[in-house]
């Protein structure tokens, strides 16, 4: 018989709450003494500073699939909270325990050992609540301290380039006099020179040897004896540009509040800037307000005349198919601006970080149009036999796969509501007078209400998928002619169509233009 340990440890929780990974090793090595079994440090599955919450944990998930396997056979932890904090997903992990007759021991649970196989379960639901609403309840408490800390305007999170944080008070900021130069450098080519984003990243990193925000990061982090984790870039792009042109932190301004998460273990997501809180004067400024509402006013200016950050969104016939031919990175949709608003497309390595990257590729749509044309016309009349030979189905939808991931959810959190119901009539069932059936009915009721509100959420998005589904309809079989056919003779080709026969488009400095067929179609026309 296999018997492992399981710990777990979250940073976030109170220390009243929860034992050192060693101290609950020693409980579970203590407790498997008394059954005569030994457990070994090679025994013992950890999962360190990770929530409970999730059931998406490493050691965690491969533990439970030898346990699935057959190759565990009991599981030994310090009490329920360390398996999870969600309480349906335990409740459901512990009925899977039961069909498989494997066993889940908790050493310090309900006042003592709770052995899954052999001991009653009748109030396990309420645990497994406690455990739910204190991870929430700690979520919550978390938020609002950070909450009331951005509003007195005491919070600094992350980084500034530029500015140095006092190691006493960490919400006091001080310029970095190595910094300070460029970011006076950027607002001058930005509001004095008139020079756009990508000029200005040529400049710096031709001219210059300032580091980029990730490099300065990096630089601090080692400073104080940290690894710094995230990609570090040593060329001058244009969204770096645009960070610091937007940033009002270099004004003397402070602001937080500009992000929160909406559920625990969640998404950070943007709040609109009437609901940030801003502090001006908080810090030195290295650049004036005036020379930072002029750069604004440029950006405004910009964004509603005919350039590309002004423009709609515009559907490009050929995004997704251009490639550069000097540098092998795709080639993302512009708008030209010189007479008229045409539709284009450049190297995107050359639209970032400029001539540090690659050459300039500008190109017009249409231009890319009349060469596939001509291509397409010759291909026809040289393969017009095998061409004809070639059969493409239409393209039908593939929502199998959205479809089934919604199925799934459903039918887990089916499987959680079903064993919700169970313990609900166990617990209730051993209630010894009407206050505590009072109690378990008002617990369960809260749970209950979130399961089935978030099944009927997910009924009606599976509703939507199927409707859409069915509205495709599978077209009959056509040949590749017919679709060089369509091509030549549209005014805008059909995306499909292009999907059907196009690989990749490559474009080059020199303007000119190679289409690669796909692979295929272009063997058999060799």
């Amino acid at each position: 018989m296999r018997v492992v340990g399981y710990c777990r440890l979250s940073r976030d929780e109170d220390k009243e709450n929860y034992s050192s990974i060693e101290e609950q090793k020693i409980i579970i090595k203590d407790y498997a003494s008394t059954r005569n079994w030994i457990i070994t440090d090679d025994d013992f599955y950890i999962d360190d500073n990770v929530s409970g919450y999730t059931f998406n944990r490493p050691d965690f998930s491969r533990m439970i699939e030898k346990v699935k396997g057959g190759k565990i056979d009991v599981v030994i932890a310090k009490d329920l909270s360390r398996i999870g904090r969600n309480n349906g997903k335990v409740l459901v992990l512990i009925d899977e325990f039961k069909n498989m007759q494997k066993n889940l021991i908790l050493v310090s649970e309900m006042g003592g050992t709770y052995d899954v196989l052999n001991d009653r379960d009748d109030t396990i639901g309420i645990t497994t609540w406690f455990n739910e609403r204190y991870v929430k309840d700690c979520s919550r408490k978390t938020r609002d301290h950070m909450y009331s800390k951005q509003k007195s305007g005491r919070l600094i999170m992350g980084n500034y380039y530029g500015y140095i944080k006092d190691k006493e008070d960490i919400t006091k900021l001080y310029v970095d006099e190595d910094i300070r130069p460029v970011i006076e450098l950027i607002f001058k080519l930005y509001t004095e020179e008139g020079l756009g984003r990508k000029k200005i990243c040529d400049i710096l990193n031709s001219q210059y040897n300032y580091p980029t925000p990730s490099e300065y990061y990096q630089i601090k982090h080692l400073e104080r004896g940290r690894i710094y984790k995230h990609p570090v870039q040593k060329l001058w792009s244009t969204y770096m540009i645009s960070n610091i042109l937007n940033n009002d932190v270099y004004c003397g301004n402070l602001r937080t509040h500009k992000k929160k998460t909406v559920s625990i273990r969640g998404r950070a997501v943007k709040l609109p800037e009437e609901e940030h809180f801003v502090f001006e004067k908080h810090h030195e400024a290295i650049i004036s307000k005036e020379t930072f509402k002029l750069a604004q006013e440029i950006k405004m200016r910009k964004a509603t005349t005919k350039s590309t950050a002004g423009t709609r969104k515009r559907n490009y016939i050929f995004s997704g198919f251009c490639k550069c031919g000097d540098c092998g990175f795709g080639a993302s949709g512009i708008t030209i601006t010189r007479k008229n608003s045409q539709k284009g497309y450049e190297c995107s390595q050359y639209r970032t970080y400029g001539k540090a990257r690659c050459k300039c590729h500008e190109i017009k749509e249409i231009d890319i149009l009349i060469h596939l044309k001509e291509f397409l016309k010759f291909t026809k009349e040289q393969y017009m036999e095998e061409i004809k030979k070639i059969e493409i189905a239409n393209k039908t939808t593939n929502p199998i796969n959205q479809k089934e991931k919604l199925k799934l959810e459903i039918e887990n959190l089916n499987n959680e509501y079903k064993v919700l119901i169970n313990q609900k009539i166990k617990d209730l069932s051993v209630s010894t007078n009407d206050y505590q059936k009072s109690i378990i009915e008002n617990t369960y009721k809260e749970l209950e209400k979130c399961k089935t509100d978030r099944i009927e959420k997910l009924q009606k998005m599976l509703g939507q998928e199927i409707e859409d589904s069915e509205k495709e309809k599978v077209k009959e079989l056509k040949t590749a002619i017919e679709y060089f056919d369509e091509i030549i003779l549209s005014d805008e080709p059909n995306r499909y169509i292009l999907e059907c026969l196009i690989d990749k488009i490559w474009i080059y400095h020199d303007k000119s233009i190679k289409f690669e067929l796909k692979p295929d179609i272009a063997k058999l026309l060799e």
